[in-house]
């Protein structure tokens, strides 16, 4: 049985890389938030996580946001452009501009 998004929200808002730098945990969270329905209440914790880790050291993992927004149904870019004027972050910035040119090609 999964969990609400609520709580799974809640631990990817919490969450702190393991010993040696293990974001494991990170990427099972957001495994599991993705097989549920994505809505818009969920751009504000996971931009939380590129302003906590705004040079991505990850190892790749915080790109499954990156990825996981971009195939969903959303329209973000107002939440993204919130969260890189309080922390610019370097995911942060890669989805702006991939937005802007996917915007420019329309």
């Amino acid at each position: 049985m999964s969990r609400p998004q609520q709580e799974i929200l809640f631990d990817i808002d919490r969450f702190e890389p393991g010993p040696a730098d293990d974001w494991r945990g990170l990427d099972r969270l957001l495994i599991e938030l993705w097989q549920t329905n994505v809505s818009a209440a969920c751009l504000p914790v996971l931009f939380r996580v590129f302003e906590r880790f705004p040079d991505d050291p990850s190892a790749g993992v915080c790109w499954g946001i990156v990825h996981g927004l971009e195939s969903a149904d959303l329209d973000y870019a107002g939440a993204l452009r919130e969260s890189l004027a309080r922390q610019p972050s370097e995911l942060g910035q890669i989805m702006l501009r991939r937005l802007e040119k996917n915007k420019n090609e329309v």
